[in-house]
């Protein structure tokens, strides 16, 4: 267990009132793909998953929050639809299963060596052509005291990370996202690295 200024599951009721609206940007990417088999690492409450169920994908959601995965539970079966869910660290989880499109939206792990271990569950899990789609706060976040204790990538080591992968897309961005980081910076312009690759 690493220490932070809070625990996930913190940051959760584990009712469907903590429900997220799926970032905007992830979803225009999402469109341009046909729906196949979808699994979104750290889930949350479910905001990306149901956008995604909603589109025709066959998704699973993983979290380590267990009243996250409640609360998404709760999402999806207010809006009707159908996904599996499993309470899980991601950086030590397998799915035993091959995804055509695996997500990670402002949820990787807090340190290096287990974003290294999720990224190369990532790569087994991937079905060859598959895309994986990755945004979170980028290095230059490191610098507030909030963030100070998690690994923030930047985009070279997202690339790295996923040599010999086509880059669609690998990029910083400004983002309103805070994810439960608030601090005495939290009205300061955020940015996170975007990274779009195939699997080839």
């Amino acid at each position: 267990m690493h220490e932070h200024d809070f625990e996930w599951n913190d940051i959760y009721t584990g009712t469907a009132a903590d429900y997220m609206e799926a970032d905007a940007e992830l979803l225009e990417i999402i469109e341009t793909i046909h729906p196949g088999t979808a699994l979104d690492i750290g889930c949350g409450s479910g905001g990306l998953v149901a956008a995604m169920a909603e589109k025709g994908w066959e998704v699973t959601g993983i979290d380590i929050a267990p009243k996250a995965v409640e609360a998404a539970r709760k999402v999806l079966e207010a809006r009707g639809l159908q996904a599996s869910f499993a309470v899980a660290n991601a950086a030590e989880w397998n799915p035993n299963q091959q995804f055509d499109l695996i997500t990670n939206s402002f949820a990787l792990p807090a340190t290096e060596d287990e974003q290294s271990a999720l990224f190369q569950t990532i790569r087994d899990s991937l079905k060859p052509g598959g895309t994986v789609l990755i945004k979170d706060f980028d290095a230059e976040m490191q610098k507030r005291e909030e963030f100070s204790r998690f690994h923030c990538p930047t985009i070279e080591e997202l690339a790295k990370a996923f040599e010999g992968y086509e880059v669609l897309r690998a990029e910083v961005k400004q983002t309103a996202h805070d994810h439960g980081h608030r601090g005495e910076n939290d009205a300061a312009e955020s940015t996170a690295a975007l990274f779009w690759g195939r699997k080839v």
